[in-house]
C-alpha cells in the first residue's frame, strides 16, 4: 500500500487520493449485473436441498461427483455446441486473457466434463458415470426462471452404449423429480437417428422448407444453410404454420435407429414411465444424436414458454469430436435450479435446525466489564473475561454434540444487565429454541439457567446435564 501511495503521490496530492479512495461507489456497481443475482437465505436452501436430492439420486445408480472449471479455452465449447446454435452464436461469455488465449465462462456441463474426461485420460477405463452442479453463464434475455448465470444439476454417462442406458438415464432423471414432488412433470422423447438417417432427413427438410424462404423468419432463413433441424424448434408463429406439413423425422429413419427407439419406448412402458413421443422435438445444441428427450411442467410460476425443467440426450460422437478416442458412446442431462426452485413447494424444503442461544451475563452476580478493566491489573484475567470463555466454552460443548450453537455477543458499552431483554429478543427472532444464561453465580457453581424460549420457562441444571436436560425438552 505504502509504495501505491508513494507511485501515485507524483501525480496527485494526498488530499486528491483521500478523495480518491474514500468516494462513493457508482451505484450501478454496487447492484449485481444484470441477469444475475444474490442468494442467500431460505432460497439458497432451496438450491442446495435440490442439489442435495440429485446427488443422493444419483449416487444410487452408481454416479460419482465431479468439478470441472467455471472457465475453458473457448474451443471447448465453439466445436462441441456448433457454430450455427444459439448459444455459440449469440449467448457465449468470451473474452481474452492477458496472456492472448480466448476464454469462454461455461454454457452448460457437458462440454467441460468431456473434456475433463480427454485431458484426465479417464477414457482408458470406461464406463464413467459423473454428476455435476454449479454456475452456467449465458448472455440471453433474462426472465422468470432464466437468468445469465444460472444453476444445473446433471448427470453424465460414457462407455454405455446400449439403448437400455438410455432408459436407465430417463428413469433417472423421472426419480429426481419425484423426489422433488414434481410427479407431474410430463416426459417428451424422439429420436435424431444415426448419422444416415439424419442426412436423409436434413436433404428432405431443407428441400421442403426452401419452399417457403419469404415467409420464414429471419433465424430460420439462416438455419436452413447450417443447421436445418434447429428450425423445428422455433417458436415463431410463421414457422410453426410452415413445419405443420413439414417431413417428419421418423419417416426417414434407418432400421437400426427404429430397432433402437422401440427398445427404448417399449421399455419405458414396462418401467411404468409415461411418455409422449414428440417428433419435433430437438435439442438447441449440435451434438446430439438418437435419443433426445424434455420433462416439461405446465405451470404459470415459469411464466410463457418455459415449461421445461430437465433435458438431456445422447451425443455418441462428442468425444471423438473434442479429440478423444473414437466409438465412446455419451449420454446425458442437465436441469435448471432456478426454474426447480419455482415449483419445489414449500413444505418439501425441511427447517433449519433450530439454535441453542448462549447468553453470558455478568451483572447476574458479577462486575461490569469495563469497571473490572479499570481497576483490574493487566495480568489479572478479569472474571468477566473468565465468564465469557467459560460460555464459550460451554457453546463449544454442545457444538461437540451435535447442536447448532448461536453465541450472543455483548454489544456496545452498555451493561449486560440492560442487554439481557435484547439479546433474549435477538434469540427469539432467529427461532432458538432455548437460552442458555451464564453469568458469574452460574459459573462458580457450574450450572447455567436453561430458558425455554417457546414456553418461556427456565431452570438451573448442571453443565454436565445440559445436553440431557436440552434433549429432554
Amino acid at each position: 500500500m505504502a509504495a501505491l501511495v508513494t507511485r501515485i503521490r507524483g501525480a496527485h496530492s494526498t488530499k486528491s487520493l483521500c478523495r480518491c479512495f474514500s468516494s462513493k461507489v457508482n451505484i450501478e456497481q454496487s447492484n449485481p449485473v444484470r441477469g444475475m443475482k444474490d442468494r442467500f437465505g431460505d432460497e439458497n436452501k432451496r438450491f442446495q436441498w435440490i442439489n442435495d436430492k440429485g446427488a443422493k439420486i444419483a449416487s444410487l445408480y452408481g454416479f460419482d461427483q465431479i468439478t470441472t472449471p467455471i472457465l475453458e479455452y473457448s474451443q471447448v465449447f465453439e466445436r462441441t455446441l456448433g457454430v450455427s446454435s444459439d448459444v455459440v452464436g449469440k449467448e457465449l461469455y468470451s473474452f481474452e486473457d492477458k496472456g492472448g488465449s480466448r476464454l469462454t465462462m461455461r454454457p452448460e456441463g457437458t462440454a467441460g466434463i468431456t473434456r475433463a474426461l480427454i485431458s484426465q485420460k479417464l477414457h482408458n477405463d470406461l464406463p464413467q458415470k459423473f454428476y455435476y452442479s454449479g454456475p452456467m453463464f449465458r448472455h440471453e434475455r433474462p426472465q422468470k426462471g432464466r437468468l445469465r448465470q444460472f444453476e444445473q444439476f446433471g448427470i453424465e454417462v460414457y462407455g454405455q452404449s446400449h439403448a437400455s442406458s438410455d432408459v436407465e438415464t430417463i428413469e433417472l432423471a423421472s426419480e429426481f423429480l419425484k423426489s422433488l414432488g414434481l410427479d407431474s412433470a410430463s416426459l417428451e422423447i424422439n429420436t435424431l437417428g444415426d448419422n444416415a438417417s439424419r442426412h436423409n432427413y436434413r436433404t428432405a427438410l431443407t428441400e421442403y422448407l426452401s419452399k417457403y424462404t419469404d415467409k420464414l423468419s429471419e433465424d430460420s432463413v439462416n438455419r436452413l444453410t447450417t443447421n436445418p433441424l434447429r428450425i423445428l424448434d422455433s417458436k415463431s408463429p410463421q414457422d410453426i404454420a410452415i413445419l405443420e406439413n413439414s417431413p417428419v423425422l421418423s419417416d426417414y429413419l434407418s432400421d437400426t435407429s427404429k430397432e433402437r427407439f422401440t427398445f427404448i419406448t417399449k421399455t419405458l412402458e414396462h418401467m411404468e414411465i409415461p411418455f409422449t413421443i414428440n417428433p419435433r422435438l430437438v435439442r438447441g445444441l449440435d451434438y446430439y444424436q438418437d435419443t433426445v428427450f424434455e420433462f416439461k411442467v405446465t405451470s404459470p410460476l415459469l411464466g410463457a414458454q418455459q415449461g421445461t425443467v430437465l433435458a438431456g440426450g445422447r451425443y455418441d460422437g462428442l468425444v471423438e469430436k473434442m479429440g478423444g478416442p473414437v466409438g465412446v458412446s455419451s449420454i446425458g442431462w442437465a436441469a435448471g435450479l432456478e426454474r426447480l426452485s419455482l415449483l419445489v413447494e414449500d413444505d418439501k424444503i425441511p427447517s433449519s435446525v433450530r439454535p441453542i442461544a448462549i447468553i453470558p451475563v455478568p451483572d447476574r452476580g458479577g462486575s461490569d466489564f469495563s469497571a473490572e478493566l479499570e481497576t483490574n491489573n493487566n495480568n489479572i484475567i478479569p472474571s468477566v473475561m473468565a465468564l465469557h470463555s467459560h460460555a464459550m466454552s460451554v457453546g463449544a460443548a454442545l457444538r461437540a454434540k451435535g447442536l447448532r450453537v448461536e453465541f450472543m455477543h455483548l454489544t456496545g458499552s452498555s451493561s449486560s444487565k440492560s442487554q439481557l431483554p435484547k439479546q433474549l429478543a435477538r434469540a427469539s427472532k432467529m427461532n432458538a429454541s432455548h437460552a442458555v444464561l451464564i453469568g458469574t453465580d452460574e459459573m462458580q457453581k457450574g450450572v447455567v439457567t436453561l430458558k425455554d424460549l417457546d414456553k418461556t420457562e427456565q431452570q438451573r441444571c448442571p453443565v454436565d446435564d445440559l445436553v440431557h436436560a436440552l434433549s429432554a425438552q
